[in-house]
Parts: structure tokens; C-alpha cells; sequence
């Protein structure tokens, strides 16, 4: 299990800069504390997908009566590739990266490429 800022350390670093600045720092720790469940990108239209698993986990009246969806994306403007996806209760759950840098666009294929997954 690689924490998301373990995996990707200059792009937590970048995003989670952004969300501290913009007052969100919680969601900032939780993003830099994420396990990152997998990686995916598609060279064909320049997007990647990095799923993660939050640390608080699910309770059982939320997982089987309300049911998890995503709930709100919030875009950066110092990293206009990216975007943080929330779920219906407030955790992240993924980064978006469409058109990303070449630097992040190579990690990515790699990732993708050899199918790396965390838990």
C-alpha cells in the first residue's frame, strides 16, 4: 500500500500547496494520506485516472443504505490539468489529470502499463 503522496510526491505536493492556500488544508492531509488503489491513462485522449481509498473507511449504513457516489469535483488553477473528486460524503476518492505535463503523462503510462494497483 503506496500513500498517494508516497506515489506521486510532486503532485501532492503541488495540489495539496493549492488546497492549503485556498483554506482547505483537510482536504490536503486527507489527499496526501490516500492510498492509491490504482492508476489508469488512456494515451489516446490524454487522460488519467488515479483512483485512491480513502482512510476513513465507509460505516455500514453508508456503504449499504445511502450508497457512495461522486459528489463534487473541485478544479485547480495552478495545476489546470487536475481535478480532486470528492464523493457524496466528503472524501476523496480520485485525481483526474487530463493533458497532463509530459513528466506526469510518462509516470503515468508507466503505472497503467504495468497494471500497478495498491491493495
Amino acid at each position: 500500500m503506496r500513500s498517494f503522496a508516497g506515489a506521486l510526491p510532486e503532485l501532492a505536493f503541488d495540489l495539496g500547496l493549492e488546497l492549503r492556500a485556498t483554506g482547505r488544508s483537510d482536504l490536503a492531509r486527507e489527499l496526501e494520506a490516500c492510498t492509491v488503489k490504482s492508476v489508469s491513462y488512456d494515451p489516446e485522449t490524454d487522460v488519467g485516472l488515479i483512483a485512491l481509498e480513502p482512510q476513513r473507511p465507509l460505516n455500514a449504513v453508508e456503504r449499504n443504505v445511502i450508497g457512495q457516489k461522486l459528489g463534487q469535483v473541485i478544479p485547480f488553477s495552478d495545476a489546470p490539468y487536475a481535478s480532486l473528486q470528492l464523493d457524496n460524503f466528503g472524501r476523496v476518492v480520485a485525481v483526474e489529470l487530463v493533458a497532463p505535463p509530459r513528466n506526469l503523462r510518462w509516470t503515468l503510462r508507466l503505472a497503467s502499463k504495468y497494471r500497478w494497483r495498491g491493495p
